[in-house]
């Protein structure tokens, strides 16, 4: 009988035993899963993101900009990145083609790709040789952007500075953007031009418009 009771309590200890080395290994499985994905988001958030891949990251589906100025810095932003950043063929196509979906259909119309594209490329090539840059820019205040109807359309119209440097030289020019409203409710870029004289020998600021 104490034999018995014996040989129940050694194997009562033996599962507690189990249980406790299956208990210490899950913990340490957790433990070491737990720290391995720390490392992996430490070092993803280590890897910068550049000022293209930002513009680019935008989801125009989900987060089309939701007012006029709004598309208008969100274009400031990709012409920004075609001036300033060295882009390589891949990304200054993926540049333009986001362009071309904040235009309106009437101006993206307009575009023969293949052209588009040779002449961008090659502007940009220009620029680059000439140290040109855009340093910053400034939007008309939400109050200024006037808005109105024409051909059954709601249209808008707003202005943008841009500061820019033409190699050492720098200078500003001022760019007067009309957009109109699609049948989604969402504004697209109908066209733009310069408001003032070129006082400081700078070329026009925009690239896309052909």
């Amino acid at each position: 009988m104490a034999q018995a009771k014996k040989k129940k309590t050694a194997s009562s200890a033996i599962q507690k035993l189990i249980v406790v080395g299956i208990l210490a290994a899950l913990l340490i499985f957790a433990y070491y899963h737990v720290a391995n994905v720390r490392r992996e988001t430490e070092v993803e958030e280590d890897i910068p993101v550049t000022a293209v891949q930002e513009v680019l990251l935008r989801n125009l589906d989900k987060n089309y900009p939701p007012s006029p100025k709004e598309v208008v810095k969100y274009y400031s932003e990709l012409t920004k990145c075609l001036y300033n950043e060295d882009c390589s063929d891949e990304e200054i196509e993926q540049l333009a083609k986001r362009a071309l979906q904040i235009y309106d259909d009437e101006l993206a119309a307009n575009q023969e790709w293949n052209r588009y594209i040779t002449d961008l490329k090659s502007e940009i090539a220009t620029k680059k040789s000439q140290e040109y840059a855009i340093m910053s820019y400034s939007l008309s205040a939400s109050t200024d952007v006037k808005y109105f109807t024409k051909d059954s359309y709601e249209c808008a119209s707003l202005y943008c500075i841009y500061n820019i440097r033409n190699g050492a030289v720098p200078g500003s020019v001022e760019e007067l953007f009309i957009l109109r409203k699609d049948e989604a409710g969402h504004w697209r870029i109908l066209g733009w031009d310069l408001t003032q004289d070129d006082s400081n020998d700078t070329s026009e600021v925009m690239l896309f418009n052909e």
